[in-house]
């Protein structure tokens, strides 16, 4: 069971924020804030007047705020399909299956592909959700260093006799790093095995700084077999997509627990979703660009590691109180003495709101 009193004597204790989104800002503890801890990437889930396009389309269109059933009992509107055909569009050879979420999609999934004769060769860094998936299905899995390929290429040297499948996860971009996963390598590694397949979870890479993500954007989401898409990160809305064969399509659909026993997400976020894809938001991604340069980060994800955890919670009240809401990213969600402030940059933040927090991050590195 969780110890509140040591998390507490840790500085590691956490609490849910009363807080209040407001455009690029935060009202949290009497304070307006620029938001810096959003996954909202380019400002989508709070853009009003986006919203209030959509919502004036609603009243002629049967999108309801529930969905009723599991999609397995019923699909609650067309527009599930509409979706799923609009991915397959993008993503030639590919089937869609949407998902409740990211969470649930990596949970399930990764379950379904378990078996005694699979193999998960795992990246140091994936996201929570795939580690336990692997935990609680009991899976057969090992760890390579992070983005360390000659370690992956032995683990897969080591091993590709001994099981049917290898499967390696990796993130495109890692939540808590900002960092990129070499696709191409990965892809290279793929073809030298018959018994190789590649899960790439793209939550933090699609829809932001590439409009279809990292592996569309490099040209080879033809040979990854398995693609999770989020759509509550650069998109703004709600829901995962899952992108494979028709064959696994079909497996999922039958073995895939999230999928089978929760009751769908409604139909008007699912048009949500389908509103926003197909609206250019070319403009917004440039703007990102700009703010990545400014700030000299490799991607909008710029993680400011300070070490421990009462560092980055000392650095974080010292950017509320000027003005800018950073929160402080403690183990176990990053490596122990690696805390930091972890720095969502937006396409809706002009570069000149940056200035103070660049000035602030310059004299904690000197300090």
């Amino acid at each position: 069971m969780f110890d509140i009193e040591k998390a507490k004597q840790n500085s590691s204790f956490r609490e849910l924020k009363n807080s209040k989104v407001c455009s690029k800002f935060i009202e949290y503890n009497g304070k307006k804030l620029l938001n810096l801890g959003s996954n909202d990437y380019l400002g989508i889930a709070s853009d009003e007047a986006l919203r209030d396009e959509f919502l004036a389309s609603c009243a002629k269109n049967k999108w309801f705020f529930g969905s009723g059933a599991s999609r397995l009992v019923y699909t609650s509107s067309d527009v599930f399909l509409e979706l799923e055909e609009w991915f397959e569009k993008k993503f030639a050879s590919k089937k869609a299956l949407i998902f409740n979420s990211g969470y649930c999609a990596n949970l399930s999934v990764i379950s379904a592909l378990s078996s005694e004769k699979t193999l998960f060769l795992c990246d140091k860094l994936i996201h929570a959700s795939m580690i336990d998936a692997l935990k609680l299905g009991k899976a057969n899995f090992k760890r390579y260093p992070h983005s360390d390929y000659e370690a992956l290429k032995n683990l897969i040297e080591q091993n590709q006799d001994k099981f049917e499948k290898i499967i390696i996860l990796s993130e495109a971009i890692f939540s808590m790093d900002g960092d990129s996963c070499d696709l191409v390598k990965l892809v290279e590694l793929k073809k030298e095995y018959k018994n190789l397949f590649l899960y790439i979870d793209e939550a933090h890479s699609f829809f932001a700084r590439n409009e279809f993500g990292n592996a569309h954007f490099l040209g080879v989401y033809k040979d990854i077999d398995f693609l999770l898409i989020t759509l509550s990160k650069g998109v703004g809305s709600n829901g995962a997509v899952l992108l494979s064969s028709s064959d696994f399509k079909d497996i999922f659909i039958n073995s895939a627990r999230s999928l089978i026993y929760s009751t769908a997400i409604p139909s008007i976020n699912i048009a949500w979703s389908l509103f926003v894809l197909t609206k250019d938001f070319s403009e917004k991604r440039a703007n990102l660009e700009k703010n990545i340069h400014f700030l000299e980060a490799s991607s909008h994800i710029f993680p400011f590691v300070v070490g421990s955890n009462e560092r980055a919670l000392f650095f974080s009240k010292k950017l509320f109180d000027v003005g800018f809401f950073a929160p402080a990213i403690r183990p176990p969600t990053v490596l122990p003495n690696a805390s930091r402030l972890r720095l969502s940059l937006r396409g809706d933040i002009l570069s000149g709101e940056l200035e103070k927090l660049k000035e602030i991050l310059d004299e904690i590195r000197d300090c």
